[in-house]
């Protein structure tokens, strides 16, 4: 398994390939992006400072099963938290099942435990989650279909995902059997599901909320 890993300071980013790293631009509110599991094509992190509008583009194997392939731009919290964005893929994509969300890790090996709150290129919309170290994956699925909007938030050990179309109610799903560590990794990811595949995804309105304690 090859998995890159590259620091993000103010004003520096990188993007991340087989072959090396490129110099893009700035970070947001981000300090790493990784590319989990095994990579056969380039991917790269874009932060627009005056738009505000992150951009990840890439390929990737899948998330599913006991390990995970995809793109990450995360940073470090402990406590509770609540994470928003609004989420869209950028064309019609190869694969019914690319995804984009937000992901809560334990590490950044490819079989750690997480849960994610997922929206797939068919308009699937999810919250997956992986509860032990090489464990299979699964889910807790939803009735809406294609949100842009993207919330999910942890209190103790319950995780809440909430996804909305703009101007409509939130649709809501949760979990609370999984036991993560205080300090996690939380970001935005994109996953092609298909590994000669690039695919972009584009997300705004990011808000990192983590509870005072």
């Amino acid at each position: 398994m090859k998995r890159f890993f590259v620091p993000l300071f103010s004003f520096i980013l990188l993007g991340v390939s087989g072959s090396g790293y490129t110099l893009l631009q700035s970070t947001g509110v981000f300090t790493g992006y990784t590319h989990i599991g095994n990579p056969e094509k380039s991917g790269a992190f874009n932060y627009s400072i005056s738009e505000q509008v992150y951009t990840l583009e890439g390929a990737s194997g899948n998330m599913w099963f006991d390990h995970d392939d995809f793109h990450f731009i995360w940073k470090k919290v402990k406590g509770d938290f609540i994470l928003e964005a609004t989420v869209e893929f950028v064309g019609k994509g190869v694969e019914p099942h690319r995804k984009v969300g937000w992901m809560v890790r334990q590490n950044l090996d490819a079989n750690s435990p997480h849960i994610n709150a997922v929206v797939h290129g068919d308009g699937l919309t999810s919250l997956q989650y992986r509860k032990v170290i090489g464990g299979m994956t699964e889910e807790v699925t939803t009735e809406i279909v294609a949100p842009t909007q993207l919330k999910l938030e942890r209190k103790g050990n319950l995780y809440k995902m909430s996804a909305a179309r703009m101007g409509e109610p939130f649709v809501t799903a949760e979990y609370s059997e999984l036991v993560l560590s205080d300090e996690v990794y939380i970001g935005l990811f994109l996953c092609s599901h298909n590994e000669t595949a690039i695919e972009k995804g584009i997300f705004r309105d990011v808000k990192i909320t983590v509870a005072k304690k």
